[in-house]
C-alpha cells in the first residue's frame, strides 16, 4: 500500500510529459514529529521482495520514502496543500498544487469532451465497438479517466478484534465487485503514538487528492475512492497497522505492516526538495 503511494505522482504525471524548469529552495530547522516505519512483502515475486518504508509526519506535512526505490520521496505539504515528487536518481522534482490540479483536470475534461464528440460523429456500430474496446483497455491512447469499468467497492467491518503488532485492532475487509480483495487491521488513533498528528496530516492528503479526482469526468463515489492511493489511510476508525492484498484464490499476495511508531524531531528540509534539484513542469504550465 505504501509502496504504491510513493509512486502516485509518477502514475498521474508520467516523466515523459515533464520539462525541466527552476531550482529548489528548501527550508531547514527542526520540529517535533512522528516517524512511522513499515515493512511490505510481495509474495508474488521469487524470492519474495521486502521493502522498508518510512513516513515522517510533522505540522500537517508528510514525507514518504521506500528504501531502495529509485523514484525517491513523496512529500505532502499541508500548509500550502502541495504534493512534491522527488526523483533522487535524476535530481529532479515536480510540484503539484491545487492550481496545477485544476489545470490538469481542465485539460482532461477537454480531452474527454473532444473524444465524446468524435465518437458521436461515428456510425452507431463503429462507436459501440470502440467503446467496448476502450473499456477493456484494448485501445492504447484511447483510455480516459473514469471510462474503464471500475469495480464496485464495499468496505465491511467484520466485527472481529485481533492483536497485531502489539495493537488491539478491528478487522475490516474490502470487496471489489463482491470478491474479497483486501483485509485491513485498524488500530484506534488514540493507541498510536502521535496518532492525532498523523490522522490530521493523512486526512489533509486524502482530501487533497479527493478534490482533484472529483473534478475529473465520471470520477465520483466509488471511482474516486478506488483511484485515490491514500484513501485507505483515512479510515475514521484508525490507522491500518496490517494490510493483506489478496489474490483471486484468497491467498495473501502482498503484506504491509507497521513495525514502529515514534515521536522524533524532524528537519523542516524533509518536506522540501533537496537544494540544487531541478523542478519539472507540465507542458503549458
Amino acid at each position: 500500500m505504501v509502496r504504491m503511494s510513493t509512486r502516485v505522482a509518477t502514475l498521474l504525471l508520467p516523466a515523459t510529459l515533464l520539462a525541466p524548469a527552476v531550482l529548489a529552495a528548501p527550508v531547514s530547522a527542526q520540529t517535533a514529529g512522528v516517524v512511522v516505519e513499515l515493512t511490505s512483502i510481495d509474495y508474488r515475486e521469487s524470492p519474495e521482495r521486502t521493502d522498508l518504508s518510512r513516513l515522517q509526519i510533522a505540522d500537517g506535512n508528510v514525507a514518504m520514502e521506500v528504501d531502495g526505490e529509485a523514484t525517491g520521496t513523496m512529500i505532502f505539504r499541508g500548509e500550502d496543500r502541495t504534493m512534491i515528487a522527488v526523483d533522487h536518481e535524476r535530481q529532479t522534482y515536480i510540484e503539484i498544487d491545487e492550481e496545477t490540479l485544476a489545470g490538469l483536470a481542465a485539460q482532461m475534461n477537454a480531452a474527454m469532451a473532444q473524444m465524446e464528440q468524435m465518437l458521436a460523429n461515428m456510425p452507431a456500430e463503429q462507436r459501440a465497438m470502440i467503446e467496448r474496446m476502450r473499456e477493456q483497455g484494448g485501445m492504447p491512447g484511447m483510455e480516459m479517466p473514469g471510462m474503464a469499468s471500475l469495480p464496485e467497492i464495499d468496505i465491511r467491518d467484520t466485527g472481529r478484534s485481533e492483536t497485531q503488532g502489539g495493537y488491539a485492532t478491528q478487522v475490516w475487509e474490502v470487496y471489489e465487485d463482491g470478491t474479497l480483495a483486501r483485509r485491513v487491521w485498524i488500530a484506534p488513533w488514540s493507541e498510536i503514538e502521535g496518532g492525532a498528528e498523523a490522522r490530521e496530516a493523512m486526512a489533509g492528503m486524502v482530501e487533497f487528492f479527493d478534490s482533484f479526482l472529483e473534478s475529473l469526468p465520471q470520477m465520483s463515489g466509488n471511482d474516486s475512492m478506488m483511484r485515490n492511493p491514500f484513501r485507505y489511510l483515512d479510515l475514521d476508525e484508525g490507522m491500518p497497522v496490517l494490510t493483506h492484498e489478496l489474490g483471486e484464490d484468497g491467498s495473501v499476495e502482498e503484506e504491509s505492516s507497521v513495525t514502529s511508531v515514534a515521536r522524533q524531531p524532524i528537519a523542516g528540509s524533509t518536506f522540501a526538495p533537496p537544494e540544487g534539484y531541478s523542478r519539472q513542469d507540465l507542458p503549458g504550465g
